[in-house]
């Protein structure tokens, strides 16, 4: 399969730093890893995680239809999956969106059933589920390093 990798720009706001990668295969195919480093530790409980995933899918046009928890990167996670709504044309009606979510540094917080962590992990793609899924079950991201050399670019920005 050919493919080119394209650095994601990265960005900055007062609460997190954000940087990524791109896989794109098509101009109907791609594959998006995007890191948040938030500034301050936040909830990072995946139940609502979950729910703000599915909102952002609708936004974007998707109704999902399966959320599993799984583990990514040997973290505890979840992988969405969605189709377009129906009379959305801007969507090919074929294209099967798929959104996970971990987080590199989540632990239980003492301040209740919640837990708090700084670093968050999104993968989103419209691959096929058999390659998406090998993409989510051979990711690794190791905080503090090089994850990846893209042309110049090395992720995460050092």
């Amino acid at each position: 399969m050919q493919y080119e990798m394209i650095p994601l720009e990265a960005g900055e706001s007062d609460a997190a730093a954000f940087y990524g990668l791109q896989v794109v295969t098509d101009n109907s195919t791609w594959a998006r890893v995007v890191i948040t480093e938030y500034k301050e530790l936040i909830d990072s409980t995946i139940a609502p995680q979950k729910t703000i995933t599915v909102l952002n899918a609708a936004v974007n046009g998707f109704n999902v239809t399966s959320v599993e928890d799984t583990v990514i990167d040997g973290k505890e996670g979840y992988v969405a999956s969605g189709v377009p709504f129906p009379g959305i044309t801007s969507i090919p009606a074929d294209t099967q969106l798929f959104e996970a979510v971990y987080w590199l540094d989540s632990e239980e917080c003492e301040c209740g059933p919640v837990s708090v962590g700084t670093t968050s992990v999104a993968i989103s793609s419209t691959y096929p589920e058999d390659v998406t899924m090998n993409l989510i079950n051979s990711l690794k991201i190791v905080k503090g390093e090089a994850a990846a050399v893209v042309g110049e670019q090395v992720l995460p920005p050092e």
